[in-house]
């Protein structure tokens, strides 16, 4: 009897329940399932769409190097100059010539001072000599240029056993009279550069730049 009871009890709910979602006891909720599945607005045309990656970064562009020898120090500025112009990194490196060792008589205050020292290596038979005004002002008798220190002493003294006594030997470095340049630059925007860069130049020499 009692299974019987149960039996009947949840044919009954069950028709209930389902009368009352065809919504013969009243509007149905809007926001039940069956209700949000019906409103719709063209379904077929939802899709899922994945999580978008950002952009891969562009490769860097491969760039190139390109070495000038050949150049007066004029001549390499001058170049310099036309490189950067053009978009060209570029580098100048000056050639410095080797040290050089002078034979000279320095220290000399005025005009009048070095006159006198002139006249007086005259008269203890000396000839060659170079009267300078350093960019300081002072004044000084160059008496010879060397290459090597041993040169320098031995022509120092030979001028002592003339009797020159204020001479010494004083090693100086030349300026630079040459340099090179390198220029770097994108590996498909440099050499098309180069012909035009390098064309005012007769001398240049074109090379790879040192690894």
């Amino acid at each position: 009897m009692t299974f019987r009871l149960t039996f009947f009890l949840l044919v009954f709910a069950n028709l209930i329940f389902y009368t009352w979602a065809q919504g013969h006891f009243g509007p149905v909720d809007p926001n039940r399932e069956p209700g949000r599945l019906t409103a719709q607005l063209q379904p077929e045309k939802l899709s899922v769409v994945g999580a978008q990656l950002p952009p891969a970064a562009p490769k860097p562009a491969e760039l190139a190097c390109r070495r000038i020898e050949g150049l007066a120090m004029a001549e390499a500025e001058s170049l310099k100059a036309a490189a950067l112009k053009a978009g060209v990194q570029a580098e100048l490196l000056p050639q410095v010539d080797p040290t050089s060792y002078l034979v000279l008589i320095s220290d000399l205050a005025s005009d009048a001072l070095s006159a006198r020292k002139v006249a007086e290596l005259k008269r203890l038979g000396v000839s060659e000599m170079e009267p300078v005004v350093r960019e300081d002002g002072g004044r000084e008798i160059v008496l010879g240029r060397f290459r090597e220190e041993a040169a320098a002493n031995e022509h120092l003294a030979a001028l002592n056993k003339r009797g020159v006594r204020s001479a010494r030997v004083e090693a100086r470095d030349a300026p630079p009279s040459s340099a090179r340049i390198e220029l770097r630059g994108t590996l498909a925007g440099l050499p098309q550069l180069l012909p035009t860069l390098i064309a005012p130049f007769a001398n240049a020499a074109l090379t790879d730049c040192a690894k």
